[in-house]
């Protein structure tokens, strides 16, 4: 599975980006703004996106545009205490278990629905 991060502060990208490694995801491009994001996404076609937002219950606003672009995209939202993982037709999956192996059978789960 390739990712694409947009993760907010460096330190805790570096950590997320080997801990998504060691679960087997493959972390093809670390996006430092939206429109390296939307570049990065094109260019790679990642399975997934990872963002950081203050409150993973409700998914920033880039979550509709990426969405509306990519369909087939999942977005990982990821806050201090939970996830929450954004499909294409409104469909969302929260989580509180912020280990790696929850988040990635979660993933696994929606991608093959």
């Amino acid at each position: 599975m390739r990712a694409v991060l947009r993760i907010d502060p460096p330190l805790l990208r570096d950590v997320f980006e080997q801990s998504l490694m060691q679960s087997g995801i493959d972390v093809v491009a670390n996006s430092s703004n939206f429109l390296s994001l939307l570049v990065d996404i094109k260019e790679w076609e990642p399975e997934v996106v990872f963002l950081t937002a203050p409150d993973a219950d409700t998914p920033p606003s880039a979550c509709g545009i990426l969405l509306d672009e990519f369909p087939n995209l999942k977005i990982v939202v990821v806050s201090d205490d939970k996830y929450t993982i954004v499909d294409v037709g409104v469909r969302v999956m929260h989580g509180t278990d912020l280990s790696f192996e929850s988040i990635h059978a979660s993933l696994l789960k929606l991608l093959s629905d």
